[in-house]
C-alpha cells in the first residue's frame, strides 16, 4: 500500500511532463549545427546518479523511483532554421537500481510513453562502490554508463560514459560530486522531412568532460535527489523514489 501511495504521488508531482507543449527541433541543420545539437541532447539525455551513490546493500537492495530532467533548448532553437522555443526540454523517466553483489549495483531507466515531448530514452548504469574511508563519511564509487535517446525519430542519440563520485553520508543527507568524461553519437535524419541541411543522413561523434554535483535526501525510505550536471551546458534534474 505505501508503494501504491508513492506512485500516485510521483503520477501527480511530474504530470507538467504530459501538458506543456512539445518542443520543436529546428530544421536544415549544418555539421556545425549538428554537433552543437549533439552536445545539447546527446550530453543532456545521458545517464544520472540522481540517488546516495553508496552501494545499494549486495542482493537485498532494490531502488525504485520517478525523474524529471530538464535540458535547455535556448542554444538549440538558434540553430538551423531556428525556431522560438524557450525554457527546458523537460521530459521523464522510471528508474529501476538493483544491489547485485557487494559494492556493485545495477540502474536502469526508460522513459514511459504518452509524454508531451516526442522523445524515448533508456540506458542502464553498473556502479562500483571501490572504496570508503574508516574514519570519515566519505566513499568513492566508480560508474560506468550507456544508453540511447530518440528525438522526433529525427535524432537518434548513443551516449557512453565513465564517472568517478566521491559521497560525504551524514544522518540523512548525502553530497557527492564527481568527474568523468561522456561520448555521445548522433545520427541524424536527412529526406524531404529531415533535418540535415543537404537531405543526407549524418552521424556525428563528440567526447567532452563533465562534472557532477549532487545532494539526496532520505525520508524513511523514500529520497528526494537534485542533480546538476555541467558540460559545455548545465543540465537539471530531480528524482523521488522508494527503496527496500
Amino acid at each position: 500500500m505505501k508503494f501504491l501511495r508513492l506512485i500516485c504521488i510521483l503520477c501527480m508531482i511530474f504530470s507538467n511532463a504530459y501538458v506543456h507543449a512539445e518542443t520543436a527541433l529546428p530544421r536544415n541543420l549544418s555539421k556545425e549545427d549538428r554537433q552543437r545539437a549533439l552536445q545539447i541532447l546527446g550530453f543532456g539525455s545521458a545517464a544520472k546518479v540522481l540517488d546516495n551513490p553508496y552501494p545499494l546493500g549486495g542482493y537485498t537492495g532494490i531502488e525504485l523511483g520517478v525523474a524529471s530532467e530538464f535540458i535547455p533548448v535556448e542554444d538549440l532553437a538558434s540553430l538551423g532554421s531556428k525556431t522560438t522555443d524557450k525554457g527546458e526540454y523537460n521530459y521523464y523517466t522510471l528508474t529501476f537500481g538493483k544491489g547485485l553483489y557487494y559494492n556493485v549495483d545495477m540502474h536502469a531507466y526508460f522513459t514511459p510513453f504518452g509524454q508531451a515531448e516526442k522523445m524515448q530514452s533508456y540506458g542502464a548504469q553498473i556502479r562500483w562502490g571501490f572504496y570508503e574511508l574508516s574514519f570519515f563519511p566519505l566513499s568513492f564509487t566508480a560508474m560506468v554508463y550507456g544508453g540511447g535517446a530518440n528525438f522526433a525519430n529525427l535524432i537518434n542519440i548513443t551516449t557512453l560514459g565513465l564517472d568517478i563520485l566521491a559521497t560525504v553520508a551524514m544522518d540523512n543527507v548525502a553530497v557527492y560530486a564527481g568527474v568523468g568524461q561522456t561520448r555521445a553519437i548522433g545520427k541524424f535524419i536527412g529526406g524531404v522531412d529531415g533535418i540535415t541541411d543537404t537531405q543526407e543522413t549524418y552521424e556525428e561523434d563528440i567526447l567532452e568532460g563533465h562534472s557532477v554535483f549532487g545532494i539526496s535526501v532520505d525520508i524513511s525510505k523514500v529520497f528526494i535527489a537534485l542533480q546538476i550536471d555541467r558540460y559545455k551546458d548545465s543540465v537539471y534534474s530531480g528524482k523521488i523514489g522508494y527503496r527496500f
